[in-house]
């Protein structure tokens, strides 16, 4: 099992996947979304409407 960070434990196989979880934070309209998806789908759309929170 992985330890935080992402470093791995004594004994670990080195072909082990790992999860992380990421929260981005930022103004409305700054390409949060766009950026999140470019990076796990290596795909962009520039017009990505998302729910907001206040």
């Amino acid at each position: 099992m992985a330890q935080a960070g992402g470093v791995p434990s004594p004994g670990a196989a080195p072909d082990q996947s790992y999860v992380f979880k990421l929260v981005l934070l930022g103004s409305g309209s700054v390409g949060k979304s766009s950026l999140a998806l470019r990076y796990v789908k290596n795909d962009f759309k520039s017009i990505l409407p998302t729910v907001g929170c206040k």
